[in-house]
């Protein structure tokens, strides 16, 4: 069980002040922090290390990247991404789905139509390096795009 103080015992605390500003609003010339456990397990598992010059550490950098070897970006994935990108998006602008964390459906033809337009674009720029099947469903996304488009505007 604990003990409970004593009314004639005064009770001591220690106060470290650890605020970064003067009362009046300046800084702090000095300002002791002490570290958190994330910074004392890092500390206790590197060793120091030397600095290294601006060379050393471009040519780290250049190592790196080397050993990443990683396969330059690909556009047309990029573009096929963005498809879905614009399909989705101008399905929430005609208000037949819901954008994330909305509770009433939006509807913004003129932008919807923009992202139709953009989607029939790229698909033309995409065309050669689609198979039919990939074809054929970019074809299809457009053709429920534009009738729901047309559904919606009248």
């Amino acid at each position: 069980m604990a003990k409970k103080p004593k009314d004639n015992e005064e009770k001591t605390y220690e106060v470290k002040d650890k605020r970064r500003v003067n009362p009046d609003g300046s800084l702090k010339e000095e300002v002791e922090q002490e570290p958190t456990a994330g910074e004392l397990r890092e500390e206790a598992a590197e060793p120091e290390k030397p600095e290294a010059g601006a060379a050393e550490e471009q040519q780290a950098g250049e190592q790196a990247q080397e050993e990443a070897n990683l396969p330059p970006p690909d556009v047309y994935a990029i573009l096929g991404f963005m498809v879905g990108l614009l399909a989705d998006t101008a399905w929430q602008l005609m208000g037949i789905r819901l954008a994330p964390g909305q509770k009433e459906p939006v509807k913004d033809l003129v932008q919807a139509k923009i992202a139709i337009d953009t989607i029939a674009f790229i698909a033309d720029k995409l065309h050669s390096q689609l198979d039919e099947e990939g074809r054929k469903g970019i074809r299809g996304l457009i053709s429920d795009l534009q009738i729901n488009y047309v559904r919606i505007s009248q």
